[in-house]
């Protein structure tokens, strides 16, 4: 490959990349500022659906 062509595709291959986590970050921050209803199981010991992602950061 020549070197301007290398350069392209790592190029190419980061934006890609980064491009996925941004994508990736976004929906798990969608997901987490969603409004929940509570706990969603009938039993007693269901965790709140805002605690799982609080548990990320």
């Amino acid at each position: 490959m020549i070197i301007t062509t290398r350069k392209y595709l790592m190029t190419f291959l980061i934006i890609s990349v980064a491009a996925l986590y941004a994508t990736a970050a976004w929906r798990v921050e969608q997901a987490r500022n969603q409004p929940s209803t509570g706990i969603s199981c009938s039993t007693t010991l269901c965790i709140p659906h805002s605690g799982t992602f609080n548990a990320l950061r």
